[in-house]
């Protein structure tokens, strides 16, 4: 059954990945990209398009991502030690111009985006609508046992499809927030394979199948995170 509004849905931060998180880059220099109503503790500097609640003006540049240039730290030669965006990929019209950029300036990095799992799940928006994922969103992104971050276009043919483990995923999902998000960390590159029609599939005739290899692909790298990076099994 489709996630309702009497189910928990899981749209903020995990906690146990933020305090990890946080631990690790405390004291560096660290900008976060898009920090919304839930900042990343460690940030020092953010980039949004409008002011950050709570924050000085001074530590926030506010800029377009869709065309702007990423600020650097102060000092020269100087590159960010760590780059947050948690929830930011998924929602732009060209999100790979930012990720070239947040390349080009940061030694390494965090990316957080729902998962496919959640993303083609009806039920997880707010208001817990019969659609599936999130009715803004323009990509489905998702990480490889291979370590590449993998990116498709969110037509609407989704909500045309049916996935024999669509029980399964319901109750994944209603269970806790493991499988809601994919979470892909950088060092000096980031791996991205964009799947385009028509060079890399058919439309309509291999999208279903591209998306069922998204969920079993994500799936297992969630779990690997889970084990390998929290030591949860």
């Amino acid at each position: 059954m489709p996630l309702t509004n009497s189910d928990l849905h899981h749209w903020g931060p995990v906690p146990e990945i933020v305090d990890w998180l946080a631990a690790k880059y405390k004291g560096q220099k660290v900008l976060e990209v898009g920090p919304g109503a839930a900042r990343f503790p460690a940030a020092t500097h953010f980039v949004d398009w409008q002011d950050v609640p709570g924050v000085p003006p001074e530590q926030v540049t506010k800029i377009d991502v869709n065309l702007d240039r990423l600020p650097l730290p102060n000092g020269p030669l100087s590159s960010w030690d760590f780059i947050y965006a948690r929830h930011v990929l998924e929602d732009m019209c060209n999100p790979f111009l930012l990720i070239e950029r947040m390349k080009r300036v940061a030694k390494a990095g965090y990316i957080e985006t729902p998962s496919p799992l959640c993303e083609l799940t009806r039920g997880v928006d707010g208001g817990s609508p019969m659609y599936r994922g999130y009715n803004h969103h323009r990509w489905i992104i998702w990480q490889d046992s291979d370590g590449k971050l993998h990116f498709i276009a969110k037509f609407p043919l989704v909500e045309y499809q049916t996935f024999a483990d669509e029980a399964v995923t319901d109750q994944q999902l209603r269970n806790s927030s493991r499988y809601w998000n994919t979470h892909y960390f950088w060092q000096d590159n980031i791996d991205l394979v964009h799947h385009q029609c028509p060079h890399d599939f058919r439309m309509p005739e291999d999208y279903g199948s591209m998306l069922v290899r998204a969920k079993a692909q994500s799936k297992d790298s969630i779990d690997t995170f889970y084990r390998t990076v929290l030591n949860v099994s």
